[in-house]
Formats: structure tokens, C-alpha cells, sequence
């Protein structure tokens, strides 16, 4: 353990008054302790007891007597006792996040007392901000754009729906923080939370892991997934828990299995490892998750956030699925959740913008994997171009609106207008770019797997859809006749030309292995009859809302510039 993972875990053994639950009992304990209990407390509302408030510490469950009294046989294995915030009520906080666990401070045969304050609120309706791989790392004006133009746009919704009297959330999937920097640049996960706080982030903010949010100084071993965590821990509380909010019931995961295995050499400062993992779930999360939702009704809406996904498409047309996480956990997971009769999972770390569905017949279970706030790690923006992800849509959060037990979402650019939902590109217009355009022609001379639009076929349409659904559906006419509409796999051209390109011309180089050879992202094509006739395109959500946009032809293509040029 180095002597920063040394100084954290002190710290989480000794407490801390800012980032623990109520340093000062709300009131004394009805009963006395029994015999093993190791944990206790009360959680109490303007001086009143709440009674039925689950209590946790990652492995056993109690629930609050009618005096709001809780008494918990922990072994201490995990640094917290938490609740799970009832429905009704928030979680006292300083900051942005909520106060819903508690460090330990003593040894584990122990006992020891947290209590925890909630407040009122009506909730039944409200909001959620659904913000994933932020990937902050002081560098290339990251906070300065996240904490200014990016939350600008969020707190536009938060002010609209609070001035309707709606309470807003934000579920957070997952690398905050970028581990390769943590030393170099003086910017970990615990620098995140500082950023949330400076930037007065306008709601309760939910955080889970991402790969990118371990201590990559860790040293590898038998616990290297624990004491890698224990920053986030301190920072942002336990790995896993769960919360209600209004009808819906909220359960935050971690499908990162830290094994950070050792290198000869230092790759970067203070850093001599892999920084490697699996994507699956620990078996005490899904032994928890089936406790936690014991009491639970088979009606009520199940919002499960983590950082990788857990199920993608079977093809481009978004139909079908195959498991996304290794191992059993897709299965095992699915398996827990499938007698419900609404499950929703945001997940983040692909930077892409997915919706998958499982069949209804099987079970309903649906996995929005939001495309990052950086997108492709702020590096399209710092050269001045808009941010895009590698699948070519807009870095943007997922709004989901809840109203009783109805769900709905859409997806929120931080740089395009709101009610945009595609590119719609003249294939045309593209191919005259590739032609002609000298950047383009040697870029292509030194990355010749990367696609040659000059070689496409005449009067294509090619579509990025960032808030496609396949209960949605997708039309294009041209002159009042509706073409076939094909979805395939291939190659971006905006982002080829503003990342790829860019990067390659202007850095000499492509980032990284995994940047050297094409990105290919789900896609849609028509194709024309003429080269100059208008196409109507119209995309219509799961919700019935149109989208509607008239691609006047011939279309030149061009970049999507950002009035703010930031230096790379």
C-alpha cells in the first residue's frame, strides 16, 4: 500500500465530519444493543424517527424499528454503514452529494453508533440527469468546460423543472476522474468531488465506479480491487447501494474487477501497471442485490446504474442482444431482475450512445449506454470541432422524466440544440470532401484501412441516429415515395475527419492502439434516385415524439466547428 492509499485508509478508519452521516446522536437508543451487533443508530426526520429505512453495510440488511432505531451485526468488511434513502426523503448534504453512509471508526468486533437526518420532499414526480465518463483530469481546459458551459446547459433543465416545483437527480455511471493522471496531474477521483463542489453542482449526485476511478498505484494482489476503491470510497461512499425515489427504486452497482497486474517499468508518473480488469459483478453485490430486493414489488420500476453495460445490440438495427459483461454476470443479473415488470440499467464507459432492449416476451430490461460528457476524452473539442464520441454522436446526458411509474428519456447534446437527434449527411457532399480535400487525401496515404468514401456508389443518405429506438421507427421519402432504409456497421465519416485525422496530421499520431485502425458505429442509409431532390427524414421515439428534418441536396459536407477554440 503506498503512502496515499495509507493516508485515505486511515482516514476512513478515524472518520471524517464532512463525509460521514451525523457526528451527533439524534436521539438515545430505545433498547440496548444485543448481543452482535456491531453497528447501530437512528435515522430520524426534524427530530422525528423514520421507521422502516433499510440499513446496510454491502452484506447484511436490518430495517429501522418504529423508533427509528437500527441495530446492525456487521463484520465491517466494507468502510461503510449505509441506508437506502426512502422514498419521500433526502439525505442531509453539504455538497452535492448525499449523506446516506457513514465511515466506520471502530475495529470490527466493536460497537459503534451512526446516525443519519433525512429531509422531506414530495417526489413523485421528478427528473434525473443521467451523466456518465466525465474523464476529468486537468488537462486540455476539462474542468473549466465541464464546470462552465456543460453544467450551464444541465442547469437549464434542473431551473426548468424546478420552477414546476420537480425535484431533480443525477445518477452518475462512472470515470469521473482519468487514473493515468491521478499523479501527474494532481487530479484524482477526490479532486472530482472538489470540482462538483467549487462548480455548485445543482443536484444530489449518485456516483458509481468506472475502471478509470481506481488508484492505479495500487500494487497488484489478492485485494487489489478493494484498496484500489478506497479513494472512490472515501470520496463518494459505498461500491454498491441502492435508494428510492418517489415509486421507483434506484440501485447503483460495480462491474469493475480492478486487477491493475505489474509492469517492469513506470508507464506513467507513479504508475508501474496495466491498469487492467474484468467487467463483472462481485458475488456479494448480487447476494446484496437479491436482499435489497426482497421487499421490493414486482411493480415497481427497478433504475439500475453501473458502469459498463451489460447487454448491447445483436446487430445495427438495435434488434435483439447478446451479453455485454464477462462471466455469468449478465445472466445472473438478468436473472435477479426478471420477474419485475419495468427494469432500466444506464451504464456509460463505451462513449457511445446505445439503446438495447430484451425481448418483452423474455423479460423487460432495457440498457441506455449514454455516450460520454468528454466524448472522445475532450480531444475533437480542444482542436476546436464539437465534442463528438467515437460512434460520431455528441458528447450529452440522458434526461428521463418520472411520473408516478411512467418513464421517459431523451437524449441531451451539450453543444447542439436540444431537439436535434441526427446527422443527416448527403453521401455525395462526402465523397467531393474525400476528393479534394489535401488533409483528407494524406491521411488516407498513411491509414489505408480507414475508409475511402470516394469509392461509394452515387446518391447514398447515411444517418447517425443518437436517440434511436427500436420502438421507435425511422421514415425517409424522397419527392412523397419512402426509400428502404438499411442499418449497418461502418465507419463514421465525421469522426473519422475530426478526431482520427486531426490527431494523426496535427499530433502526429493516432492515441493509441485501439485508435489505429477504423471505429465502426451503427449507422442508417437510403439511397437516392436523384442526386439533388430533397429527403425528408422523420425519427419517431419509443413515445411517439417526431423529429423532423428536410435534407436539402446537393449538400456539401463540413466539420462541425466550436466557436470556442480551445489549445490541445
Amino acid at each position: 500500500m503506498n503512502l496515499y492509499q495509507l493516508t485515505l485508509f486511515g482516514a476512513v478508519l478515524l472518520g471524517s465530519a464532512t463525509l460521514s452521516a451525523q457526528s451527533t446522536y439524534c436521539s438515545k437508543l430505545p433498547v440496548k444493543p444485543g448481543k452482535g451487533v456491531t453497528v447501530t443508530g437512528v435515522v430520524e426526520c426534524d427530530g422525528k424517527p423514520v421507521a422502516g429505512v433499510k440499513v446496510s453495510d454491502g452484506y447484511e440488511i436490518t430495517k429501522t424499528d418504529k423508533k427509528g432505531a437500527y441495530y446492525l451485526k456487521s463484520k465491517k468488511q466494507n468502510p461503510q454503514v449505509f441506508i437506502t434513502i426512502p422514498s419521500g426523503y433526502e439525505a442531509s448534504r453539504e455538497d452535492a452529494v448525499p449523506q446516506f453512509w457513514a465511515d466506520f471508526t471502530e475495529p470490527a468486533d466493536k460497537l459503534e453508533r451512526h446516525d443519519f437526518k433525512l429531509n422531506k420532499v414530495n417526489q413523485d414526480k421528478h427528473a434525473i440527469i443521467a451523466i456518465t465518463d466525465v474523464h476529468l483530469a486537468n488537462q486540455r481546459n476539462d474542468v473549466s468546460i465541464f464546470s462552465g458551459p456543460y453544467l450551464d446547459v444541465i442547469r437549464e433543465d434542473v431551473n426548468s423543472f424546478n420552477d414546476q416545483g420537480i425535484p431533480v437527480y443525477t445518477l452518475n455511471m462512472g470515470d469521473s476522474s482519468w487514473d493515468i493522471y491521478w499523479y501527474a496531474h494532481n487530479y484524482t477521483i477526490g479532486d472530482f468531488r472538489n470540482t462538483l463542489k467549487e462548480a455548485n453542482y445543482p443536484t444530489p449526485i449518485f456516483t458509481v465506479m468506472g475502471n478509470h476511478d481506481n488508484d492505479p498505484a495500487t500494487p497488484e494482489g489478492p485485494d487489489t480491487d478493494f484498496q484500489a476503491s478506497l479513494p472512490f470510497q472515501k470520496a463518494f461512499g459505498p461500491r454498491y447501494y441502492s435508494f428510492d425515489i418517489g415509486k421507483v427504486h434506484y440501485v447503483m452497482l460495480d462491474n469493475i474487477k480492478y486487477k491493475n497486474e505489474a509492469v517492469e517499468q513506470e508507464i506513467y508518473p507513479g504508475i508501474k501497471s496495466r491498469r487492467n480488469y474484468t467487467e463483472e459483478f462481485t458475488p456479494e453485490q448480487m447476494e446484496w442485490l437479491k436482499k435489497d430486493l426482497a421487499d421490493v414489488s414486482y411493480d415497481t420500476p427497478i433504475v439500475i446504474a453501473c458502469h459498463c453495460p451489460v447487454i448491447r445490440p445483436d446487430g445495427p438495427d438495435h434488434k435483439g442482444y447478446r451479453p455485454r459483461l464477462d462471466g455469468e454476470s449478465t445472466r445472473e443479473l438478468l436473472d435477479i431482475v426478471k420477474p419485475y415488470k419495468d427494469v432500466h440499467c444506464f451504464t456509460g464507459h463505451s462513449h457511445r450512445q446505445t439503446l438495447t432492449r430484451t425481448p418483452k416476451e423474455e423479460q423487460n430490461f432495457v440498457d441506455h449506454n449514454i455516450s460520454g460528457t468528454c466524448a472522445s476524452w475532450w480531444r475533437t473539442r480542444a482542436t476546436g470541432l464539437k465534442n463528438l464520441c467515437p460512434d460520431g454522436t455528441p458528447a450529452a446526458y440522458e434526461l428521463m422524466t418520472v411520473d408516478g411509474t411512467d418513464l421517459k428519456w431523451e437524449h441531451v447534446p451539450y453543444e447542439y440544440d436540444r431537439n436535434r437527434k441526427f446527422f443527416a449527411w448527403d453521401m455525395n457532399g462526402v465523397k467531393d470532401y474525400f476528393a479534394n480535400n489535401a488533409e483528407a487525401q494524406v491521411f488516407l496515404k498513411h491509414h489505408p484501412k480507414f475508409t475511402d468514401y470516394t469509392d461509394l456508389p452515387d446518391n447514398y443518405i447515411y444517418l447517425s441516429l443518437w436517440d434511436y429506438d427500436p420502438e421507435g421507427s425511422l421514415k425517409v421519402t424522397e419527392n412523397g415515395k419512402e426509400l428502404p432504409v438499411e442499418f449497418l456497421s461502418d465507419e463514421n465519416p465525421l469522426w473519422a475527419l475530426s478526431y482520427a485525422l486531426r490527431l494523426s496530421l496535427w499530433v502526429n499520431r493516432l492515441v493509441n492502439n485501439g485508435f489505429s485502425k477504423p471505429r465502426k458505429s451503427h449507422l442508417a442509409r437510403v439511397r437516392a434516385t436523384t442526386p439533388d431532390a430533397p429527403v425528408e427524414i422523420t425519427l419517431t421515439d419509443a413515445f411517439g415524439k417526431e423529429t423532423k428534418e428536410t435534407l436539402q441536396r446537393p449538400a456539401a459536407f463540413h466539420l462541425e466547428y466550436n466557436s470556442a477554440i480551445d489549445n490541445f
